[in-house]
């Protein structure tokens, strides 16, 4: 097989392919799995698919496209939001140890956001005296060999494995697609030295996604369903907390039939589009007094204050007790595992056992609670609208009030942590807010997003802390080149406003960091994002007056609609 051979025993499930040296077989495995994009981060040891990729295409194979993506965190995040979007892996190529390094804060968030996305690095090379192809022919290899590189990102990664034979390479790969796509789905990590890329082929052995597909996802136990089912049918003062189930879009129907059965309310933390923003039944996350609480896919589902001890909990998740979290320490009384998108639609069935007529006749009450609840809230919302209207310096307030008058549903909104807000009009699966505590993602997963759907409208937003973590040049640089534009929205208020608040709440303004102006969380002089847009070819503008807002958002979007990527500086802090 090497050095030009044809294999000779060819193993069940494999056939030949044909291929000329090692990164050809991986890249053929690769585009088995249907792969569109490769997020690529060129370096010395990884430079083969550069070939590969125009080899293939010159030649009519099938081949994803090579995507250059100038720092190495915009290329995990760009392949995480893909996925988010299609729920299929991408690819991400990254450059050794350093590569896999800077990708930094990209890590943690595909972990916990279960970003089902491969992730592949070069490794540099075994061998010193040319006894193979690709060995170390310059110094820089001797600097970049650690002695575990896996180990530096496996804390957030689902598998991660080195290619140590190009006889079993595309197996490897097929392993990797098949462990990233099954639930609860997470980033894998796979590593190549440079050995195997360039390894001298006469065809190689090639296996078939069909033989390897991801895990069908749990449907539920029956009992603990059932169970589930009595205690919610039962509640007098019930409440259903949700996270990140809105991932499987098909998922939020199924909860809206049950919240209207059952006439329970419904608190979302809207990392996804989990629940109607306009629905009667949404309500906050208030947990006292509460006697059934129903978790769906949710990592903290409170903190502070805990529930009545005499309350039932429910947990419906893949990882009903997250595994995943070293110390979780909720209380679950009846955890199930499951794929909520399948429970839900069983649970609400199996609820018709324990109706009877006096329980309907409480459900009509509740009901008729929540939406005069409802009610309340809405005429709040729309008096502090009025008001933010108005307020200078800009309220985020009405930042997220302009953004849900243009937002359709066409509209596919991302944000970090200052919140652009789902929409009033906003479909399921077109929310994609940040997940973990990692700042700068939303303007890359957003480029991600719009490459795997060219034809929505993608808007995202941050703070201006985020705006610098996102790597602004690198994020517009790819998002023109492969004509993905998208809006970014910077809430800018010169400042990490999380670090200030907490050092304000432990040693307030009369502090020595206080009296010193909060040095450490104070970002002035800001950046002018507007004019750094300007530079890398796409419309930026700074806004600082309330009523200019909506024309300001109207521009963005007709140069995004054009082909022209955007970037709104609002300023929410009055500037001296």
């Amino acid at each position: 097989m090497r050095n030009g051979e044809r294999p000779e025993n060819i193993p069940p499930f494999a056939s030949v392919s044909e291929c000329a040296e090692g990164h050809e077989l991986i890249l053929q495995a690769i585009a088995a799995n249907k792969v569109d994009k490769i997020f690529f981060c060129g370096g010395t040891d990884n430079f083969h698919l550069m070939e590969s990729v125009a080899k293939f295409k010159a030649l009519g194979r099938p081949t994803p496209e090579l995507v250059t993506v100038l720092h190495e965190s915009d290329a995990v995040y760009m392949n995480m939001g893909y996925f988010q979007w299609s729920g299929r892996p991408q690819v991400t190529m990254l450059h050794v140890d350093s590569g896999t390094i800077n990708a930094g804060a990209a890590w943690p968030e595909a972990w916990h956001a279960n970003a089902g996305i491969v992730v592949m690095a070069g490794r540099t090379p075994w061998t010193t005296k040319s006894e193979l192809p690709g060995g170390r022919n310059y110094f820089i290899h001797w600097q970049q060999e650690v002695y575990d590189q896996a180990a530096i990102v496996r804390q957030y990664t689902k598998w991660d494995y080195e290619i140590k034979t190009v006889e079993n390479a595309s197996l490897v790969v097929q392993s990797a697609f098949r462990i990233a796509g099954t639930e609860p789905c997470g980033p894998v990590y796979l590593t190549v030295p440079r050995e195997i890329m360039a390894a001298g082929l006469g065809g190689g052995l090639c296996y078939r996604p069909e033989d390897f597909p991801p895990a069908a996802p749990p449907q539920a136990d029956s009992t603990a369903l059932r169970e589930a089912a009595r205690l919610l049918v039962g509640a007098e003062n019930p409440v259903i907390l949700v996270k990140s189930m809105g991932r499987h879009p098909e998922a939020v129907a199924s909860l809206v039939e049950l919240a209207e059965k059952l006439s329970i309310p419904v608190a979302s933390t809207d990392t996804f589009m989990n629940f109607p923003r306009q629905h009667w039944a949404r309500s906050d996350g208030d947990i006292q007094n509460r006697d059934v609480i129903l978790i769906i896919d949710h990592n903290i589902p409170w903190y502070g204050t805990d529930p009545p001890a005499s309350v039932k909990i429910i947990s419906m998740d893949t990882d009903p007790v997250r595994l995943k979290q070293p110390l979780w320490g909720f209380p679950v009384h009846v955890p199930i595992t499951c794929d909520s998108s399948k429970a839900i639609p069983l649970l609400t069935r199996m609820t018709e056992e324990f109706i009877t007529a006096r329980r309907r006749t409480v459900f009509a009450e509740r009901k008729a609670e929540l939406q005069a609840a409802k009610k309340a809230v809405d005429e709040r919302n729309r008096a502090e609208i009025e008001k933010a209207k108005t307020a200078f310096p800009i309220s985020p307030a009405w930042i997220r009030e302009c953004v849900n008058r243009v937002s359709d549903e066409n509209t596919v909104l991302l944000w970090d942590i200052a919140p652009i807000g789902q929409g009033d009009r906003t479909p399921p699966g077109h929310v994609f807010s940040q997940y973990a505590a990692n700042l700068g993602n939303s303007w890359p997963r957003g480029i991600g997003v719009k490459m795997a759907a060219p034809e929505k409208t993608v808007i995202a937003g941050g703070g201006d802390g985020c705006a610098i973590f996102s790597n602004p040049e690198a994020a517009l640089w790819t998002s023109r080149k492969y004509n993905a534009p998208i809006l970014y929205i910077i809430n800018n208020n010169n400042r990490y406003n999380a670090v200030q608040v907490g050092l304000d709440e432990y040693g307030g303004a009369a502090s020595y960091a206080g009296r010193s102006g909060f040095n450490g969380s104070d970002l002035s002089p800001s950046p002018d994002f507007s004019m750094i847009a300007r530079a890398m070819g796409a419309y930026g503008e700074k806004v600082t007056e309330p009523d200019k807002l909506p024309g300001a958002l109207q521009r963005a979007l007709e140069a995004v609609k054009s082909g022209q990527p955007a970037v709104l500086d609002i300023i929410t802090i009055q500037e001296t």
